[in-house]
């Protein structure tokens, strides 16, 4: 038997298992011994030395049954054909002994590779006619005596693969190395988080080693998550560069550039970004594979290459990438952060913020302070104004510690957004209340003034004092405030709230709220109420509501004709990404295909669509599930907005359903984005099916 699996997967600890259960079993443990060997054989260099390892072994660890063999079987090293029989005189003595051996071979693919051609024909006949002995290896890939049918050993093991974990065996893996405070946390993660399981199961691959070392990550409550995994990432460090320099230097070079590119790539690809001719990296390749750095994955003649161990890649990259691979590796700190909640994502933002306030003599990582900084930016989890504090923070640190890396700091949504000049407004209230006066135009011009420090407030995330001021904008008289409150409460998730004061809107004549009110029964799934607001809104004349209304037919794949009619009246009116994008959608949804290829074309020009990430998913999983295929790679392969880079899972959902004209595409996919683009597919299909036009 050959258990075959990736480094870290459990080979050595399955050997070993099997080991100890065969000494316990009382049946099995009269006649069968157990022989362990260790990882590395340095010593072993043919056939006959390794029988002479087996009976050093005896000798040593079965000492009462066992005294002297080795120095028997040395007494026959003078024999003329001592290397033939050398197995002949350690079998006489097992049988005269009664027993059978239970040889336990770890990278059994390196020990035949010891053995010359002659040698492993003596084995295989040992293993074909001698009854004492049963072998079982460990081997991190398929050795070519297995498949290569010019071998001896052509499909003469049984091969056992070891698999990924699977979601229980993860959540079983977790539970069993748990102490009593992490066993409570971890089984509440099971029952209320599982999508934290499958994250921690896609990250490492479903791999053991990697899921334990990532262990205390996953359970911690107060540490830092990024910190935690450069301190995981220091204590692999040794072993990994150790890996590395190892390899000659041209095999150094070819790793780096398979490590840094992620995904898959071809030999011809390796030989543009290394310069080297392709047959000198093809036959590099080869040896590269043999230090087991890379994995090969075939089709035809052609040949795929990627980093072997994911987690290695992973390490490679935040160590060595560079400004352009950042996103590369944020994705794994985004990853991380996202096993906590918002509001531990909260504490953890401000932990930070005052962590860098109090380091006055800048004893922090740079780079800790840059990538955790952005991670917890992107999280989501910040109110406007949060995020922008910290990233003012970030930015007074690096400014008095690291001047350089300033220029790598993203801006904060805030400072994306229009500005609002808060403290104006602030002054000019305080100016009107200090005044004292209450004339009917001040009462009218405090409104205004507490209605425009609602919407800062609101903007910026502070929704306690948003409404707080709301209320005393619509005391004093401000009806437009009604509605602004409205959509505070929609944002907040409040729903009842938000439909009583848009009505109040309405009922006060402020014709934006129709709208309002219309997207709000949209969001809650009411469509024909939507549908009703809208329509009220169009007759007030809110070309906006013609947008919104051609959205909700297409939601529900209706009313085509009049979707496309609505959107084209919101488009001629007002050209502007939202009116455009749905303008391009409802086109291809009635297959009128160039002219939405324009306005897609069009929608990709705006600012807006390099944030919009579901509106640019949505029109290239139409247009997929309309057939297009030529037409979606045509889009995610202009340079100029790098889609297929941006959006790799319905690049790699397209090389699937393209898979016949372009076969290799789809071998660089990364085994992480594989259930993703399962998922793509899925949606397509439902897609194809919704949209088709009767």
């Amino acid at each position: 038997y050959v258990i075959v699996g990736q480094r870290g997967q459990g080979k050595t600890t399955l050997l070993r298992k099997l080991k100890i259960e065969v000494e316990k079993d009382e049946q099995l443990s009269a006649f069968l011994l157990p022989v362990k060997f260790s990882e590395e054989q340095y010593n072993i260099r043919g056939l006959c030395r390794f029988w002479e390892e087996v009976a050093d072994y005896l000798q040593t660890y079965y000492e009462a049954l066992f005294d002297g063999v080795y120095d028997a079987i040395e007494g026959h090293f003078d024999d003329e054909d001592y290397p033939k029989k050398c197995f002949d005189y350690l079998e006489k003595i097992l049988i005269s002994k009664n027993k059978k051996l239970l040889l336990l071979v770890d990278n059994i693919d390196d020990f035949f590779s010891k053995l010359n051609r002659e040698e492993q024909h003596r084995l295989r006949e040992v293993l074909l006619t001698s009854a004492s002995f049963i072998i079982v290896g460990g081997s991190t890939k398929m050795f070519e005596q297995q498949y290569d049918y010019s071998k001896p050993f052509y499909e003469f093991f049984k091969i056992i693969r070891l698999e990924s974990l699977s979601f229980d065996e993860v959540a079983a893996l977790l539970r069993a190395l748990g102490d009593q405070r992490e066993s409570e946390k971890i089984e509440h993660i099971i029952n209320n988080a599982p999508q934290r399981i499958e994250a921690l199961r896609q990250i490492t691959g479903g791999v053991p080693r990697t899921m334990i070392m990532l262990f205390n990550i996953f359970v911690e409550d107060n540490g830092n998550a990024f910190d935690d995994l450069m301190r995981i990432l220091d204590e692999v460090t040794p072993l990994y560069k150790d890996r590395m320099e190892s390899m000659p230097p041209v095999l150094q070079e070819l790793a780096h550039t398979i490590a840094l590119n992620w995904d898959g790539m071809s030999t011809k690809e390796i030989a543009k970004k290394t310069r080297m001719p392709s047959k000198v990296v093809s036959a590099q390749l080869k040896q590269l594979e043999k230090y087991q750095m890379i994995e090969a994955r075939s089709v035809g003649k052609n040949k795929i290459y990627l980093i072997k161990e994911r987690f290695f890649n992973i390490w490679y990259l935040m160590r060595y990438g560079r400004k352009k691979e950042r996103a590369r590796v944020e994705w794994l700190v985004k990853f991380l952060l996202s096993w906590y909640a918002p509001d531990e994502l909260k504490e953890k933002a401000k932990h930070f913020s005052k962590m860098l306030q109090n380091d006055k003599d800048g004893g922090l990582n740079v780079n800790y302070v840059f990538y955790m900084g952005e991670a917890l930016s992107f999280t989501g989890s910040l109110s406007l104004h949060e995020e922008h504090e910290l990233k003012n923070s970030i930015r007074k640190y690096l400014s008095a510690h690291s001047p350089a890396r300033l220029k790598d700091i993203s801006k904060s949504d805030k400072e994306l957004l229009e500005q609002v000049e808060e403290l104006r407004e602030e002054k000019a209230l305080k100016l009107l209340i200090d005044s004292k006066r209450e004339s009917q135009e001040i009462l009218l011009k405090k409104a205004q003034v507490m209605n425009n420090l609602g919407i800062d407030h609101m903007i910026q995330g502070e929704y306690d004092e948003s409404e707080e001021y709301y209320l005393k904008a619509i005391e004093y008289g401000d009806i437009y405030a009604l509605n602004n409150l409205g959509v505070l409460y929609a944002k907040q998730q409040i729903y009842d709230k938000a439909e009583e004061y848009y009505l109040k809107a309405i009922e006060s004549g402020d014709t934006g709220a129709l709208r309002n009110l219309g997207i709000l029964y949209a969001e809650q799934q009411a469509y024909a109420k939507a549908e009703e607001y809208y329509l009220k809104a169009i007759e007030s004349g809110d070309t906006g509501a013609l947008n919104s209304l051609s959205w909700l037919y297409f939601r529900q794949a209706i009313k085509g004709d009049e979707a496309l009619s609505f959107v084209e009246k919101s488009y001629q009116e007002h050209p502007q990404y939202h009116n455009t994008h749905t303008y391009a959608v409802v086109l291809l949804w009635q297959e009128v295909f160039e002219q939405s290829y324009e306005k897609f074309l069009e929608c990709l020009e705006y600012d807006e669509a390099s944030e919009a990430e579901e509106d640019t998913t949505i029109y290239l999983m139409l247009l997929m599930a309309k057939g297009q295929y030529y037409k979606a790679k045509a889009f995610m392969e202009l340079p100029e907005y790098e889609l297929k880079e941006r959006y790799k899972p319905l690049w790699y959902a397209l090389m699937t359903l393209m898979r016949e004209e372009f076969p290799s595409e789809i071998l660089k996919m990364g085994g992480e984005l594989k259930e993703t683009v399962d998922e793509v597919l899925t949606r397509i299909e439902e897609m194809r099916k919704q949209y088709a036009l009767t």
